[in-house]
This record gives structure tokens, sequence and C-alpha cells, in this order.
């Protein structure tokens, strides 16, 4: 191991404390006459804590009120630290070029999938209502079998539609940023890997990210685009160490 691993290693644990014990809460921070009288009632705004154990509730707060925020901060830590710990396995080093763009592209992706979960959790919640599928509203039934349909489907119906047209883009963007230019249609697809994009990613889809998210959407939907982001650090990890081997 270098010196720096272990600085790796320490961003993980420290993003693992910091989510545990978030200083942050977001709620009631009492009441005036003024507020009373004006008929506003309770007052609500984000407070510090500090560091104290919350039952994961402040970062659960934070995060359904602010989520467009918390879900480009999750994204912009924890997957460009995913894409360094691949540079990483494959060069030695954990210098990536362009960093800052890369930090912000992957900020905006998570601002992309907090969309697509809400999204998608939606559209399966109200075929499930009607009669356009299997079970039955899943706000009013919380039975596991319900919620396991619910998951499911809504995995499903993501990765089939959103998944593909998702990755490919974001492999436009690193493109761009690796290039430093504007990248049209005929040279991005020339450059891409037929093998890659025509058979691995799509099983990628079917046989990890359609089962991950099943558990994902099984979670409370504050922890969904969290755990969506430390599963693509942990794919990436994965097959980045089975290339390296294999090569």
């Amino acid at each position: 191991m270098k010196k720096t691993d272990y600085i790796g290693i320490g961003f993980v644990v420290l993003f693992i404390l910091l989510v545990l014990f978030f200083p942050f809460d977001y709620g009631v921070s009492g009441s005036t006459v003024s507020n009373f009288i004006q008929g506003k009632g309770d007052v609500k705004s984000l407070q510090w804590t500090g560091f104290v154990w919350s039952k994961l509730g402040n970062f659960g707060n934070v995060t359904h009120e602010f989520p467009y925020i918390m879900g480009f901060l999750k994204f912009a830590l924890l997957a460009t630290f995913g894409e360094m710990l691949k540079h990483r396995i494959k060069t030695g080093s954990w210098m990536v070029s362009k960093l800052p763009l890369r930090v912000i592209v992957w900020g905006f992706y998570g601002i992309v999938m907090t969309i697509a979960f809400s999204l998608f959790a939606a559209g399966t919640a109200s075929m499930m209502s009607g009669n356009l599928w299997f079970g039955s509203n899943p706000l009013l039934d919380s039975g596991f079998g319900n919620k396991f349909i619910f998951a499911l489907t809504t995995s499903f119906f993501m990765n089939m539609i959103f998944a593909y047209p998702m990755m490919l883009s974001h492999e436009w963007f690193g493109q761009v940023i690796e290039k430093g230019k504007f990248i049209g249609g005929a040279e991005f697809f020339g450059s891409c890997d037929a093998k890659v994009w025509g058979s691995f990613i799509p099983k990628t889809i079917l046989f990890f990210w359609v089962p991950a998210h099943t558990v994902t959407f099984l979670l409370p939907a504050e922890f969904r685009v969290l755990v969506g982001a430390a599963l693509s650090v942990a794919l990436g990890f994965i097959l980045t160490i089975k290339a390296v081997k294999k090569a």
C-alpha cells in the first residue's frame, strides 16, 4: 500500500461517520408570539446539532428537505471517489485528470438520479394503485410481499428504460472532458467498445443493477440515492479488479 491509499481509506471512514453522525437537522426550531399571531406556527430551519447519533434521522430529514443539493453532494463525493479508485487500481495513482470537471458532472448526475428514483417510484406506485400492475398501493399496504413487488418493479423499469442512456451519456461527458472538446455522435460511437456497450453493459444492468436496486427501493426514499451512489463505487471496484487480474 502507498501512503496515499491511507487517505482513500480515511475518506471512506470519514464519509460513513459523517452519515451516521450527521451534524445538521431540519425541523422545528421553536415558536414565537409573533409567529403565533401571524398564524405561521412553528418555525422550521436547518440547524447545527453537532456530531450526534440520531439513528440516521438528521441525514434523512435534511435529504428530504434538500433532495437536489444532497443528491449532488452524494454523487460528487462517492462517484468521484469511485472513479479515482478505479484509476488507482489501473495505474497506481489516485490523480485523475481534470478532477473538478468530473466532480461537477457526477454531481449533476446525482441530481438526475434523484429525479429518476422519485419518478419511477411514483410511477410504479400509481400502477399498483390502479389496475395496471400486481399488488396494491404501497402507501397503504406495507406488507413485505407488496413492498417487494414495488421494489422489484421500480428497479426493473428504471434500469430497462433509464440506466443504459444514463451510462452512455456519462461516457460521452467523460470523453469530452478527456479530449477537451465537443464530440459529435459519429466520433463518440466510433470510439465506443462494441463488446462493452453491446453485451457487457446490458448484462451488468440485468444481472447486477436490477437486483441491487430492488434492495435499494426497499429502503426509505431518503436513503436510496446514497445507496445507489455507494453501489456504483462497489461495482466499479469489482469490475476494475477483475479487469486487472485478467490483464
